[in-house]
């Protein structure tokens, strides 16, 4: 008996044990564009970006905040992998160990299932600590610039053109700063917001790409293909100082104020077509566009037409051999990454 209470006591105090993971590395795949990125173009992004095809360092950690204690062990998934590490006695510092996953695949990387287990050292009495399940890491898509190609050069050249402009055209919201005159104040916003909201103009001569993304992949690869070839137009039109929106039809498109910045834009990406849905949402208001997709999509088409209609240039690319609802410059490709 009063082994059995020993056994008891020493489990009970084992419940300051805790796990954490943390991601401490990656190793750069094979067409990773993480050596080309520049931080004056792309602003503040993950401290630890992941492309795909990376590995990934991961630290799995129990820790204790009362002095040694065990036996312990914490184990779980991330993506695919099956991951654990086990010590009898954990010290006061802690103890971790680092496991490698990977070569990993565009998307969101879950930490699910992780239970801490302790207990004492007969194996008496066992205490599981279940995790609510996370989002680890995102794996955004690859790129590259593809101004080098020779269809598409002669397209960017008219595409990235400046166009003589009023500066009258609306690009988006923002909060009101020190400055700005009081007729750009957006009351309706302002009163919705609590904080003062004014309208953002866009310049005369900055362009404003919209890239049109398939809302309905036939396949993950096909999607994959779709996010590599949008990221890389993103990449040549924020190089070349110009403004970026995604959207896919019935998906929320990015925001006006994340035009500049190729994570926010990466972070779309590698969501898509998660992002997508039944809202049914308008095409955002663009000087030019891009459709990227696999099929023929009338929401793509008409927004392709329109912006043609009001003088803006409008190509597409085309993964495979689907024909599209609008008369403008195709370049088609397969699944072969890089192009």
């Amino acid at each position: 008996m009063a082994l059995v209470v020993s056994a008891f006591l020493y489990a009970l105090w084992n419940r300051d044990l805790r796990g954490s993971l943390q991601v401490r590395s990656t190793e750069a795949g094979d067409g990773s564009p993480i050596d080309q990125l520049s931080e004056a173009i792309l602003g503040s992004g993950p401290i630890v970006p992941v492309f795909e095809g990376d590995r990934m360092q991961v630290e799995i950690r129990i820790e204790t905040g009362r002095g040694s204690r065990g036996p312990a062990r914490l184990s779980g998934s991330i993506g695919a992998a099956m991951l654990e590490t086990a010590a009898g006695l954990v010290p006061r510092q802690g103890c971790s160990t680092e496991r490698t996953v990977g070569p990993l695949r565009r998307g969101p990387v879950g930490a699910r299932n992780w239970v801490l287990e302790s207990g004492d050292p007969l194996g008496l009495f066992r205490r599981r600590r279940p995790s609510v399940d996370s989002e680890l890491a995102l794996v955004l898509p690859l790129f590259t610039s593809l101004t080098d190609r020779l269809h598409v050069r002669e397209v960017e050249a008219s595409l990235a053109a400046p166009r003589a402009g009023s500066g009258t055209e609306m690009f988006g919201v923002r909060e009101y700063r020190p400055g700005d005159p009081l007729r750009r104040i957006h009351w309706r916003s302002s009163a919705r917001h609590g904080t003062l909201i004014v309208r953002e103009f866009e310049p005369p001569g900055v362009q404003t790409l919209g890239i049109f993304c398939d809302p309905s992949p036939a396949t993950r690869e096909v999607a994959d293909q779709i996010a590599r070839l949008a990221a890389s137009e993103a990449w040549d039109c924020i190089r070349a100082g110009g403004r970026v929106i995604m959207w896919a039809p019935g998906a929320e498109a990015t925001s006006p104020t994340e035009a500049r910045s190729l994570w926010a834009l990466l972070d779309w990406l590698a969501r898509y077509p998660d992002e997508s849905g039944d809202m049914g949402t308008a095409p955002p208001p663009t000087s030019d566009a891009i459709a990227v997709t696999a099929s023929a999509n009338a929401e793509i088409g008409d927004a392709l037409e329109t912006i043609k209609q009001r003088g803006g240039v409008a190509r597409a690319w085309v993964v495979g051999e689907a024909d599209i609802e609008a008369d403008v410059p195709v370049q088609r490709t397969g699944l072969k990454w890089p192009l």
